[in-house]
């Protein structure tokens, strides 16, 4: 059996590590239908940035509507 090269020793590591330490979601939009968007988020400076700001407003938002909700019932 032939032994691994270095890269394929670093290749399988790196995967594994992702495999363990990353989750990855993709999702897909059409070109024509939802051509604003694409748009719009291909002119963000960081995708990634950019989105994971919206959802950190949206679970900040979340998390102070709970509490309202929270102070409204006692």
């Amino acid at each position: 059996m032939k032994s691994k090269s270095n890269y394929e020793k670093r290749l399988e590591y790196n995967n594994t590590y992702n495999r363990n330490n990353y989750r990855s979601f993709s999702m897909r939009l059409h070109n024509e239908n939802e051509a604003d968007l694409i748009e719009w988020i291909e002119s963000q400076d960081s995708v990634k940035e950019y989105l994971l700001s919206l959802v950190r407003k949206d679970i900040e938002k979340s998390k102070k509507k709970e509490k309202k909700k929270k102070t409204s019932k006692k």
